[in-house]
């Protein structure tokens, strides 16, 4: 543990070697949404968890963008709340069909049914932890009562999330042998 003690750091973590790219159909236009309403009660927790997102590198301020959503506030059960842009009424319309396969539950169970040591992968916040390409940044921005924010890395709300990240950890993990050894 002591030697790789960055591995246990509190900070969000970085998937090496990958960026996530979104690519949009041809001829997209693009859709800048103006931003919600958030309610009194919730601006202060926004504006904390907007600061350490950016803190973290997840967004950045821009002053203009051609692209923009606005953000849906889910709250946390430690009080606390996840910014997600509400990308269905702008960039998600337009996502090229970035078809992967996703585990099947029966199939990882039946896997697993002949197994004898288990390990578990926590990936806290796994989408955030893979970079966007700098071409696909602009793509992912939002609106909100402070401005417009970038994401410099990929977010819940990208209808194309689930493909790119499970792709990605197939790669990483590609050649693993997870049989049984005497």
């Amino acid at each position: 543990m002591n030697r790789h003690k960055n591995v246990f750091d509190k900070g969000l973590g970085t998937i090496k070697g990958f960026k996530a790219d979104i690519k949009l159909q041809d001829g997209a236009k693009p859709v800048f949404c103006k931003a919600r309403p958030v309610p009194y009660a919730l601006h202060q927790k926004v504006e904390e968890e907007l600061d350490r997102l950016e803190s973290l590198g997840v967004v950045k301020k821009v002053e203009r963008s051609d692209w923009s959503s606005p953000i849906v506030c889910v709250p946390k059960k430690d009080g606390s709340i996840r910014i997600c842009g509400d990308f269905k009424v702008s960039v998600n319309q337009v996502l090229l069909d970035n078809p992967y396969p996703l585990p099947d539950t029966e199939d990882i169970f039946a896997t697993l049914g002949s197994g004898t040591v288990f390990s578990k992968i926590d990936l806290s916040n796994a989408y955030q932890q893979m970079e966007l390409n700098p071409e696909s940044q602009h793509y992912i921005a939002v609106n909100i009562h402070k401005g417009l924010y970038a994401y410099q890395r990929l977010t819940y709300g990208i209808a194309s999330a689930p493909a790119l990240f499970q792709s990605t950890m197939d790669q990483i993990l590609q050649g693993m042998d997870c049989s049984e050894r005497e």
